[in-house]
């Protein structure tokens, strides 16, 4: 049995385990466990305490990069899991191996003396996490500014709210700049403008290359943040595989009364793999006429994606050759509204100012997404094949997009973009990101992603 955070894995992973388990020893009551060494000596006997065993015989490899998702029923030994590749926990059985540094954000406020203020914790808590004096005293304010909690940054964190102590904990762990990121369903606390700005952040993590492994319920941020995903069930693991077959069989899972006994047969069926797909046809360049314009919407998309906010307040840029200057969201009356029921027709209108010179041939473009940083949709002039006129010199342009919100219930944010194409390249003249936080209302009890109004007809065979 081994546990070793700081050692080189074997394999070149980042994170390497090797028939890890973990067994607890579960006594009937105190006095039990206190007489057992007494009876021993008296006697010879001691009826000993029962076993539970949280985790069994795990082999897992994580590269460097990756992200992993950790699925399993309540119980199923996911935070278990994640405390021993943190090191908070030791191993009853097999070898764990971890090459760098590892921050965890396993349980709300762990880590913190609800005693100190928040100043004296982020020295605490980094200084756990590895960081030196001098290292947590250059990047002390970018923590602070970052939980955006500078007012009570001097209070003890026993008057802080969850959603404070979210904050300054996620502050510390992203910026110790640690090799293993490890989270456990603490970002369901937050409210939507920090759950944003937190997935955002771990977007660019996985972007720097650092490995992230993440425990939600949450299915759909599972398929959307990882590259693979484990389902746990009693401290085995039954599947790892691609984020959407293994949530599919978790769903399956905690819907049949059947239990594992429903899923054997799905678990067989993938673990012989997927079956190979049929050859693709051979492509074709798209002929000259289409040449230009698909570059210029690739540019366009890869442009307004390559510019990630880590704000939990509107962050905007550009702004010297003219400016959104007004913004407003609005429903199908002309009425300022932040909530809607699915499938209404919101207008969003926005006024842009030229600065000294012309502004032609804009394009005015619209995303929204949701609190994980989803793109829920996005659209654009250009998209849309308008040729809205130039903007004089100092004149005004008024624009609306006209939207039916066809989203299930949520939390929802717009931004907002005024750009041209200059030789096929992108000019931004000003993006305005998360102008607007909006709530989606239910209108029935339908689920997913998408509001698609829908008659059932029913008639006797």
């Amino acid at each position: 049995m081994s546990s070793s955070p700081a050692a080189s894995t074997a394999t070149g992973s980042l994170v390497s385990l090797r028939g890890v388990g973990k067994t607890y020893a579960i006594w009937d009551d105190p006095s039990a466990r206190l007489m057992a060494p007494l009876r021993r000596l008296w006697d010879g006997r001691s009826s000993g305490p029962r076993t539970f065993t949280a985790l069994r015989d795990v082999n897992l490899e994580i590269g460097r990069g990756e992200c992993v998702g950790v699925i399993g029923r309540n119980g199923a030994g996911k935070s278990t899991l994640l405390q021993i590749i943190a090191g908070t926990l030791r191993p009853s059985a097999g070898e764990v191996a971890v090459a760098g540094r590892v921050a965890a954000l396993l349980e709300l406020g762990s880590g913190f003396n609800p005693e100190f203020t928040g100043r004296e914790n982020i020295h605490l808590n980094a200084s756990i996490l590895g960081l030196s004096p001098a290292e947590i005293d250059a990047k002390f304010e970018r923590i602070v500014a970052y939980s955006g909690i500078e007012e009570f940054i001097d209070r003890p964190v026993r008057t802080y709210s969850s959603g404070m102590s979210l904050r300054l904990a996620f502050a510390v762990c992203v910026h110790v700049d640690a090799d293993l990121f490890i989270i456990d369903e603490a970002l369901a606390v937050g409210d939507a403008r920090f759950q944003l700005k937190c997935y955002t952040t771990l977007e660019q993590m996985l972007q720097e290359g650092r490995t992230i492994i993440f425990v939600s319920h949450d299915t759909n941020s599972v398929k959307r943040m990882c590259h693979s995903a484990i389902l746990l069930e009693r401290g085995e693991v039954l599947l790892r595989g691609t984020p959407n077959d293994v949530t599919n069989v978790y769903t399956k899972l905690i819907t049949s009364p059947l239990g594992v006994e429903a899923i054997r047969d799905d678990l067989a069926a993938l673990r012989q793999g997927p079956v190979p797909a049929p050859p693709a046809p051979p492509s074709t360049p798209p002929p000259p006429s289409m040449a230009e314009p698909l570059t210029a919407a690739i540019r366009l998309v890869a442009d307004e994606r390559a510019h990630q906010q880590v704000s939990d307040k509107e962050y905007s840029y550009g702004g010297d050759l003219g400016r959104i200057e007004f913004v407003a969201l609005l429903d199908e009356r002309d009425q300022p509204r932040l909530s809607f029921l699915s499938g209404s027709r919101i207008r969003v209108r926005l006024a842009c100012t030229a600065g000294e010179a012309e502004i032609p041939d804009p394009i005015y473009a619209l995303t929204i997404k949701d609190v994980r940083g989803q793109e829920i949709f996005g659209t654009n002039t250009w998209f849309q094949g308008l040729t809205p006129p130039a903007v004089p010199a100092r004149g005004t342009a008024e624009v609306t997009f006209a939207i039916d919100l066809n989203v299930l219930p949520g939390v929802y944010f717009i931004s907002l973009g005024w750009v041209r194409l200059v030789d096929g390249e992108v000019s931004v003249i000003q993006r305005r990101y998360d102008v607007f936080r909006f709530d989606v209302l239910p209108r029935d009890k339908s689920f997913g992603l998408a509001y698609c109004p829908t008659t059932i007809s029913v008639r006797p065979g």
